[in-house]
């Protein structure tokens, strides 16, 4: 997921929760940006508000895949497998596949957390900017909203099993390791395959770019660093 490092969001949304309305404070700003920076603040305090939520669906997560971390029809089928360098390396794929599906878990139970704040702060303003440039940005969220959406919710053992019914036992040859080697990278490159489907369809170059213009902008127009910042990167599912 790209995004600031977690400390940085985290403090802008400390910063933005404890902040006044914007419109009372700088009425001079202009009127899209006034309307910007109070939809961050809003993020900001319903991000905030659901941090213990956050944490309670992390913990879920993480303690339902532990039902899969190590035993399980997926694990029976790689003990299963006699010849030791396959069984080892159907055992490292599956090892990598079950730390990124906990990954996944974790963002999957933000993004529940989230969602409804999200759309919240993309309803306040899509349609409603007359700058170009901050609308770019607001439909640059509505896509990361969509991409989030489909990079996330597979976290699970179901999804584990299945990526481990290909794990089978084969002659000691040469094509054989090739075959091998085949259902091991199909483990390790599953998650990140998912998350590179997602960005191809709602999420790229085009519009991370839209978000930093709208960055630049609103501090061009007499907006507040910070909020502006938070309107870029408030989208993390790190906090």
């Amino acid at each position: 997921m790209s995004g600031p490092p977690l400390v940085c969001v985290a403090a802008l949304g400390a910063s933005l929760a404890a902040a006044a309305p914007v419109g009372a404070q700088a009425p001079q700003k202009p009127e899209d940006v006034v309307r910007t920076e109070n939809a961050v603040i809003e993020l900001a305090n319903a991000k905030r508000a659901v941090a213990d939520e956050v944490a309670a669906g992390t913990r879920a997560g993480a303690r339902a895949l532990r039902k899969c971390k190590s035993r399980g029809p997926g694990w029976a089928r790689i003990r299963a497998v006699r010849v030791p360098a396959q069984r080892n390396l159907y055992r490292r794929g599956a090892k990598k596949l079950w730390k990124d599906l906990n990954e996944v878990a974790g963002e999957t139970a933000a993004l529940d957390a989230y969602r409804k704040p999200f759309e919240r702060f993309v309803a306040r303003l899509d349609g409603r900017l007359a700058d170009p440039v901050l609308q770019a940005g607001v439909d640059a969220w509505r896509g990361r909203i969509a991409y989030y959406e489909a990079a996330t919710g597979f976290g699970t053992c179901r999804t584990f099993e299945r990526r481990l019914k290909r794990v089978r036992q084969f002659k000691e040859t040469v094509p054989a390791d090739y075959l091998a080697g085949d259902i091991y990278q199909s483990m390790v490159r599953f998650v990140a395959g998912r998350r590179r489907g997602a960005a191809a369809r709602y999420w790229g170059a085009g519009r991370q770019a839209a978000l930093l213009s709208a960055r630049t902008h609103l501090i061009a127009l007499g907006g507040d660093p910070g909020y502006a910042t938070f309107f870029a990167f408030g989208h993390s599912l790190r906090g």
